[in-house]
Order: C-alpha cells, then sequence, then structure tokens
C-alpha cells in the first residue's frame, strides 16, 4: 500500500467521539526489546493500538510514507481536524485525508507511543480485505525503532536502534529511503534465460507477491516474456481494486537469496503509482515478505532477511476463480466476480451472490482468509459454499485445479 500525498487546503466537519473497544494501558514503561503480538489476515500484518480508552486495529506498513489514522474514526474520537488533502496510491482512484491536531496511539499492552500527523479515508480497504482496519503504522514508527516481524511467531519484537546489534544467520540487505519507503536492488530471471534488474520497494501493507510497473514491463516486452498469464482485478490498495496479468518467472533474486518460481502481477494502464514511471520497478509484497523474520533496521539502512521453514513452500495463485469482498459492516461476503473458465463459473457460483456457509460452517472473516490464503490456493481442493440468490439458497462444489 502506497500513499502519495498531495496537500490541499480546505476545511472539514467534525463528528461526536463515540466508544470504540475497551484498552488497558499498562503499568509502567515498556522495557525493550518489547514483543508484541500481531494478527496475520490477508497477508497483512494487524497490530492493537490504543487511543485513550479505545482500542484500534492498525496494519503495519513500509509502503506509507507516515502513520494514519482512519478520518472516520478520527472524526469519530472528536479529534480536530484542519488542512485537507488527497491521497493516491495503488489503484486509480483517490480519498480525502486531513491533519490531525493531539492524536497520539499506543501499543497496545505497551507504553511505545506514536503520534499520528494525519488521517485518510481508509473506508474502500475492509470490505475487500475482510478485516477492519482504524489506521495504519508507517514510515514514522518504524524509523523510530527497529522492529522484526515475525511471521511465523505472529509477533513483532521492537528493539532500541542505538542497542540493536545482529548476529543471526539472516541476509543484510542495503536499503535506500525514497520518499520514506524502503528500496532495495533486486533481480527478475525470465524464462527465455535473460535477467532484469531495478529498484524494487519492500512493502509489508501488499498482500501480493511480486508487482512490476506499467513502464518497466512495457520497456522490457514482459506480457511476451511470462507465460501463460491470466488477467483479473483484485487487490489494489488506497486508490481502489486493480487489474493486472497474472504469470511466473523463474525466480526474484535479492542478494543472493533466491526465490523460485514467484507469481508476478503485470501492470498497465489506471493502476495508479503502478501505471506511473519512478525511481522503482515493481514491490515485493507479503507472500513473499512473510517466509522470512524481516528485520527493518531504518537507521542502519537495512533490512534483514532471516528465512523461516516456509521459504521453499510453492506460490500458488488462486484456484477457484472466484473473488470476495465483505460489506461495510463487516458481516456479509459478497462474491465481486466470477472468472469465465474457472471451477467457480464451471460449479455456477455468479457475482452478486451472498456467501452464507463453507461446508456448513456460517461465514466469518476468519473463514474467509482461509479460503482465499490455503484452501483456494491447493489443488483438487473440495469446497461446498452455500450461497443466497434472490432471496434463494443454493449448494455450489467447488473443486479446485490450477489455472496458472
Amino acid at each position: 500500500m502506497i500513499l502519495i500525498v498531495a496537500a490541499l487546503s480546505t476545511a472539514l466537519s467534525i463528528a461526536p467521539a463515540a466508544p470504540v473497544r475497551a484498552c488497558t494501558a499498562p503499568v509502567g514503561a515498556t522495557a525493550l526489546p518489547a514483543v508484541i503480538p500481531v494478527e496475520l489476515s490477508n497477508g497483512h500484518v494487524f497490530v492493537k493500538v490504543c487511543i485513550g480508552e479505545h482500542e484500534l486495529d492498525f496494519i503495519l506498513d513500509t509502503g506509507a510514507g507516515n502513520t494514519f489514522l482512519d478520518l472516520t474514526v478520527a472524526r469519530r474520537l472528536g479529534f480536530k481536524l484542519g488542512s485537507t488533502f488527497t491521497v493516491g496510491g495503488a489503484g486509480a482512484g483517490r480519498v480525502e485525508g486531513a491533519r490531525v491536531e493531539g492524536a497520539s496511539v499506543a501499543i497496545a499492552g505497551t507504553s511505545l507511543t506514536q503520534t499520528v500527523p494525519s488521517a485518510i479515508d481508509l473506508s474502500r480497504l475492509p470490505s475487500r480485505e475482510g478485516h477492519r482496519m482504524d489506521g495504519i503504522l508507517g514510515y514514522d514508527f518504524i524509523a523510530r525503532n527497529v522492529v522484526a516481524i515475525d511471521y511465523a511467531r505472529r509477533e513483532l519484537r521492537v528493539y532500541d536502534p542505538r542497542t540493536f546489534r545482529y548476529d543471526g544467520r539472516g541476509t543484510s540487505v542495503p536499503i535506500s529511503l525514497v520518499q520514506n519507503h524502503p528500496n532495495i536492488r533486486a533481480e527478475v530471471r525470465l524464462a527465455d534465460g535473460d535477467t532484469v534488474r531495478g529498484q524494487f520497494i519492500v512493502d509489508v501493507g501488499a498482500s501480493s507477491i511480486l508487482s512490476l510497473t506499467k513502464p518497466f514491463v512495457d520497456e522490457f516486452h514482459l506480457r511476451d516474456r511470462v507465460g501463460p498469464t491470466i488477467r483479473r482485478t483484485g487487490g489494489g490498495g488506497i486508490g481502489g481494486p486493480t487489474t493486472s496479468d497474472y504469470g511466473r518467472v523463474v525466480a526474484l533474486g535479492i542478494s543472493g537469496i533466491e526465490i523460485a518460481k514467484p507469481i508476478v502481477q503485470l501492470y498497465g494502464d489506471s493502476a495508479g503509482v503502478f501505471s506511473e514511471r519512478g525511481p522503482w520497478i515493481g514491490n515485493i509484497g507479503a507472500g513473499i515478505l512473510r517466509r522470512f523474520t524481516l528485520i527493518l533496521d531504518y537507521a542502519a539502512k537495512r533490512i534483514i532477511f532471516e528465512p523461516n521453514e516456509t521459504l521453499g513452500d510453492p506460490f500458488e495463485a488462486d484456484m477457484s476463480g472466484a473473488s470476495f469482498v465483505m460489506d461495510d459492516a463487516l458481516s456479509t461476503v459478497i462474491t465481486a466476480s466470477v472468472w469465465p473458465g474457472s471451477p467457480a463459473f464451471e460449479a455456477g457460483l455468479m457475482a452478486g451472490d451472498t456467501l452464507v456457509a463453507v461446508d456448513g460452517a456460517p461465514v466469518t472473516p476468519k473463514v474467509l482468509d482461509g479460503l482465499r490464503g490455503i484452501r483456494f490456493r491447493r489443488v483438487g481442493e473440495r469446497v461446498a459454499l452455500t450461497v443466497r440468490r434472490g432471496g434463494e439458497a443454493k449448494v455450489i462444489e467447488i473443486v479446485t485445479r490450477r489455472l496458472l
């Protein structure tokens, strides 16, 4: 999730404060290193934070140039909003934002705090991600600390950068910070034997695997050299969903680390920052990063990639051919699209169908995450979906197969 901010100068109305969820303050100062449990959902890292007694869910995002509060939450909690701006990123649209006066968050269960200078409209994201999202912990939080994301243990470890020393088995990769985003040099090996190189953003906030920008794809004629491909709409960012061509490359190389046969998204027009020419040619997302403990050490201009036991697992794309979104209350799952010729299409699933149950169990955000991230990425998985269409309940059985 990459954010680009352009300031404007109008005013916003303020809604009255309303309670969110209870949050308990810790007793005394938190010693570093601090170990903080996190939740993983659709590849994203969610951290519990507190504003006063209110507990919120923030996403940790190296693709965000600063920390942001959701605009609706800021209004609900009664913060004074100042000058406004718009934000763009992945996706063609832009959303509104505003400066926030006097806002800060504490990491739940700790005394670690972070000022929140701005709020942006995140309302488009929770329904696509299937998880509430009250804000973003971005560059300013990460840069003040050394932050280790341990995907396998589902925890953050926060260190004091003045005393942090690393003696593990990971690979230290130099970074440059461009617009507060960590950039690394990496190379993509193609099936024809050629290798293309460039600068990539390490984007913890992207659920994707590997994404390449339109100018880079066009310059190296990658649509003719990465195949076969399938075209689908899904993912995206602040600017809304995006459409891209999905394929595979032979390998991604990062400072001697070889990541075999990752799935790659090739972007074209109307994809926001992915359609624009800039200093970077693509994103390395959570589909790759979750195979490591990732140590973000901005003070030392490095990210340490420490492999976990999933490093050699094969990369799989969705094998159902269906995509889903939730309603604004995160209580109902709706079929957003069905690809022609896919198992979901052949089974009779249709866009607009409301998903009621999976194998007879009620649908929850956790069940949806399991469908997307696990079951629909297994060959031959048999899944019975109970859907509601026009007031009538139907059971549709999907048997997955590789589409890519």
